[in-house]
């Protein structure tokens, strides 16, 4: 359940645009906002007065409780914090406190997705906690944000592969999942997958939607035919205007079957809508790659 919810900024409105997705989650989950701006140590500004870090500190404090004053409801309680820091380590370290990080993929400072190396990167790759990545238009505002954070709701694109890893995913969209949510179960197979592959992964997606049917939702089933994993993904979500993409990183279900970590980078770059992406537990991903390596050794053996 995603109960407390941090926003990283970095002083833009590219940043800013995520806050009235944080906002619609934490209302639906009777949660709170958690609104942070980690800036540089003074030891790293060598070259800035003492006087104008400080200004600088107070800013954007202010900034920070201007916003929580423009977001906060009677239903969604916001808190602000600014920290000193190495921004990617500062948002790791509040994470741990946190049940979800909700953050834009470009803006000033590093937040960009396409720079290997930003913030938005290293946080994907290295919180352990689930990261919900937006990609901001070009044209934006408060309210547009807030009709893009309702329709995240209507229908949600979870990617399954077959493994528990990539199924992991599932138990995060119920937390927010309601009678107004279809939930599509999507497994893309290869273009020139047999028959017998095609009536499996059906076979695999009803097991998984079974597991959804205490949930008012409405549940979808497809088995995707693409050679490429990521476009089968983004067209169908397209087609189906889905509002949120959820997925595992580092899910696989075999040898033979595409890595949700890979897919999962080139949804983030080429998605039309927010992709939540959820770290598998590493006791469950090793859990899944020991048969395979038993089966392995059994050969060699």
């Amino acid at each position: 359940m995603f109960r407390t919810i941090l926003v990283p900024l970095d002083g833009s409105s590219l940043a800013e645009y995520a806050i009235p997705f944080a906002v619609e989650i934490a209302r639906r989950t009777q949660g709170c906002v958690r609104l942070l701006r980690a800036m540089p140590e003074s030891r790293k500004m060598v070259d800035i007065p003492l006087s104008i870090q400080a200004s600088a500190r107070k800013l954007a404090q202010h900034r920070l409780d201007e916003l929580v004053k423009a977001y906060e409801t009677p239903w969604v309680s916001l808190t602000a914090e600014v920290r000193i820091g190495f921004p990617t380590e500062e948002i790791r370290l509040a994470a741990t406190m946190s049940d979800l990080i909700v953050m834009t993929t470009r803006g000033r400072g590093g937040i960009q997705r396409v720079e290997m190396g930003s913030v938005a990167d290293r946080v994907i790759r290295l919180a352990s906690r689930p990261v919900l990545a937006i990609h901001p238009p070009h044209e934006r505002t408060r309210e547009s944000a807030q009709a893009a954070a309702l329709r995240m709701f209507r229908d949600v694109l979870v990617t399954l592969d077959g493994s528990a890893v990539a199924a992991q995913a599932l138990s995060e969209v119920r937390s927010f999942a309601d009678d107004g949510t279809r939930i599509h179960l999507v497994r893309v197979v290869a273009g020139d997958a047999t028959p017998a592959v095609q009536a499996l992964s059906k076979s695999e997606l009803r097991d998984a939607s079974s597991g959804l049917r205490d949930l008012s939702a409405t549940v979808l089933r497809s088995v995707e035919k693409s050679d490429s994993p990521a476009k089968g993904i983004v067209d169908y979500a397209l087609r189906n205007e889905c509002g949120l993409i959820a997925m595992t990183m580092h899910g696989a279900g075999g040898a033979k079957r595409w890595i949700l970590g890979d897919v999962t980078d080139e949804v983030l770059q080429h998605g039309p809508t927010p992709v939540l992406v959820i770290r598998a537990s590493r006791e469950l991903w090793q859990s899944e790659q020991r048969p395979s390596v038993e089966r392995k050794l059994a050969v060699v053996c």
